[in-house]
């Protein structure tokens, strides 16, 4: 007879994919795609050492698919970069909770800012500030690089007294781009996303950094904005920049910068001439770890 056991059923899958630092960044992006939600990268023991890349699907009837699809995607990785492996954990359902909690603490992300969950009390020296930052089911933990560009180029704006008054913020997911904009002297914040839970999450980090008064959020489609900023970031997929190239300039006041992150260095070029197109000419260019980010006006 099969021996019973109390423990519940698996609610949440969670997914630990390892590979060398810049396939495991590529595998971030695609696990945000498939997940539909914000993805944990363990830093390596050693500079060279693999890095490991955490992400959470619900269980449900598309579960099989997508664990097949995960497993034949690691395998072609495999191929093409060796040193790749992926493993699957069932959580159950009160441990969810829990997962992100395990790896998400404090994190000085600039020179200035630290980003840290609100489980977790930061320790801000000196002229440090410190964004409370819960992730719910929306990307931006301050973890990932294309994150961390965007952050660093808001601190050096604010650093030389040149970060505007008001901000677009196409993509806001969590909010921490718009809540750290408003951190580092912004007055306005527009936050805008597909995703409802996106949006619900920007405005609960707003509640809990005391920003709710800054930050305005809406699901209203980038076309569909009507004013222009001084200052327009957007931290999506090189596919998807490409894709807005022109709603996207469009958005940017005369004078202003346009800042995109989420593309890989390798992408640099294609997402370059689909805004030159656009009549923006490149001011800045930076990287981190593979990831790249532009500053166009």
């Amino acid at each position: 007879m099969d021996q019973q056991t109390n423990q519940p059923p698996a609610a949440w899958l969670e997914i630990r994919l390892s590979a060398p630092g810049p396939v495991a960044e590529a595998a971030a992006d695609y696990l945000i795609a498939l997940t539909g939600a914000g993805v944990i990268l363990d830093d390596p023991a050693l500079p060279e050492g693999p890095v490991t890349v955490r992400a959470y699907l619900q269980a449900g009837p598309e579960l099989v698919a997508q664990r097949y699809q995960l497993e034949r995607y690691a395998e072609d990785l495999a191929e093409e970069a060796g040193a790749v492996s992926v493993e699957f954990v069932d959580l159950p359902a009160e441990d969810w909770g829990g997962a992100w909690k395990r790896y998400f603490h404090p994190r000085l992300v600039s020179q200035r800012l630290i980003v840290a969950p609100p489980w977790e009390k930061a320790a801000p020296q000196g002229e440090q500030v410190v964004l409370i930052i819960d992730p719910g089911q929306a990307f931006g933990t301050g973890q990932h690089q294309s994150t961390q560009l965007v952050l660093r180029h808001l601190e050096r704006l604010a650093d030389k007294g040149r970060l505007p008054a008001e901000v677009l913020d196409v993509g806001c997911g969590s909010g921490i781009l718009g809540l750290a904009a408003l951190k580092f002297g912004a007055k306005r914040v527009k936050g805008i996303d597909l995703d409802p839970e996106a949006v619900a999450a920007s405005q609960a980090n707003a509640k809990l950094n005391g920003l709710v008064e800054g930050l305005e959020t809406s699901l209203i489609p980038l076309e569909d904005v009507e004013e222009r900023f001084p200052l327009v970031l957007a931290n999506i997929t090189a596919r998807e920049l490409c894709a807005l190239a022109a709603p996207l300039a469009g958005r940017v006041a005369p004078g202003g910068q346009l800042v995109l992150s989420g593309l890989l260095v390798d992408q640099i070029s294609q997402v370059r001439q689909a805004y030159a197109a656009q009549g923006l000419k490149l001011l800045e260019q930076d990287s981190l770890a593979g990831w790249a980010s532009l500053v166009l006006a």
